[in-house]
């Protein structure tokens, strides 16, 4: 008993002294990573994209002896790849974070500086999602001669904040995944399921005229409006739809824009729909639940001339990761360090929508909470971050087929 309790003791000496030397480059890491400006450039025109994160990436790659590629995906804008070979290099586990971020708005601070304080880093993409990319390399590199049963494959991605066209090169490439962890703020929760998402334009078309005379046009902006306020109804039926670990799909307009001048009658107005899916869903049902409430107006008394603009942005709802192996290996790992492990849902989406399509079960795990990604004031907790590189070790580690 007491070498069991010696032996005990030794190794949780061992885990603290682990988690402490990684804290202070894991720290600057981040910030480094932070004071990159990495905007997606679809998303703001004076956006600087991924290169700048990628080529930092390839440094400390070399800097750690780590193999490393750039996978090319469009628009001179890549993956970045870099991997440890296991016993089974033809078995690979895919750990993927993206280093792309949305853009800045109404910050009263440098949202580049990378500032420390109260035991949290700031600035944005602090916990989206540089926390869980900055984590996942560091687990990475400092998995010393423990040797993994499967390839561990680290990807940092490009463009998951807007059509997620990295996720989808990684889907597409040829190579097989047997499983993947992708990092997003979940507060160290282990998300096995999450929404997707359709995107697409309604375009109706009116006929101008002068505003004295608005008789001899036809609205194109009071057209839309009633077939806003039939989607608004449809969303209400939405509602009812829940889904035990997600919750209920959605639809929302969340763009509009009509007319051409203030005296002229509208000849053209447009919304934008994000319809979002829960599992099991199909994006083109949702498209077709949209076309038969327009189809009304169209052949109704209105005789509204309406169309959708096709193709729409789709990302499908990832299959539940329940019952896989992944899910088993990340909720001991996730128990273990963080004392989390339950499967949740969760109703935003990931790269995992892409990945699916290939089918790669995946988990979503990573420092931080979503209600800080995407503001104004974002920040990441560093001892989460600290905990996150340990989570993904032991999870590297113990995977097996």
């Amino acid at each position: 008993m007491a070498v069991h309790i010696r032996k005990a003791a030794a190794k949780l000496k061992r885990y603290h002294h682990f988690m402490s030397s990684i804290r202070a480059p894991l720290v600057k890491m981040l910030q480094d990573l932070i004071k990159i400006e990495s905007i997606n450039p679809s998303l703001a025109a004076t956006g600087s994209g991924e290169q700048g994160v990628a080529l930092f990436l390839e440094q400390y790659c070399k800097e750690k002896g780590l193999p490393y590629e750039f996978q090319e995906v469009a628009d001179g804008r890549a993956n970045f790849v870099t991997w440890r070979t296991g016993r089974d290099p033809d078995k690979r586990v895919l750990f993927v974070a993206h280093m792309d971020t949305v853009p800045i708005d109404k910050w009263e601070t440098d949202p580049f500086s990378g500032e420390e304080h109260s035991g949290r880093v700031h600035g944005r993409g602090s916990c989206d999602d540089k926390a869980s990319l900055a984590a996942m390399l560091t687990a990475l590199s400092t998995l010393g001669d423990s040797q993994p049963a499967t390839t561990i494959v680290v990807v940092a991605s490009i463009d998951e904040e807007f059509r997620k066209i990295g996720a989808r090169a990684i889907a597409q490439s040829g190579v097989t995944y047997d499983a993947a962890v992708v990092g997003e703020p979940t507060d160290l929760e282990l998300v096995v399921a999450h929404k997707g998402s359709v995107r697409w334009q309604l375009e109706v078309q009116g006929v101008p005229a002068h505003t004295s005379k608005p008789y001899l046009g036809v609205n194109a902006i009071t057209g839309m409006a009633k077939i806003v306020l039939a989607i608004d109804k449809l969303n209400a039926v939405l509602a009812k739809q829940d889904d035990p670990l997600v919750g209920p799909p959605a639809i929302t307009v969340s763009l509009i824009e009509g007319g051409i001048e203030l005296t002229t009658v509208p000849p053209v107005c447009r919304i934008w729909i994000d319809r979002r899916l829960k599992p099991g869903d199909s994006p083109q049902q949702a498209i077709q639940e949209v076309e038969d409430i327009v189809n009304t107006f169209r052949s109704g008394e209105d005789q509204i001339r309406v169309c959708s603009l096709l193709p729409a942005w789709e990302d499908p709802a990832p299959n539940s990761a329940e019952g896989t192996k992944i899910a088993e290996v990340a909720s001991r790992a996730c128990a273990n360090v963080a004392g989390t492990g339950k499967y949740i849902g969760a109703p935003w989406g990931t790269d995992a929508s892409q990945l699916s399509l290939a089918g790669i079960p995946c988990v979503v795990i990573g420092p931080g909470s979503v209600d800080q990604a995407h503001t104004s004031n974002e920040f990441v907790d560093i001892e989460q971050t600290v905990k996150a590189v340990e989570i993904y070790r032991q999870i590297m580690i113990e995977y097996e087929p």
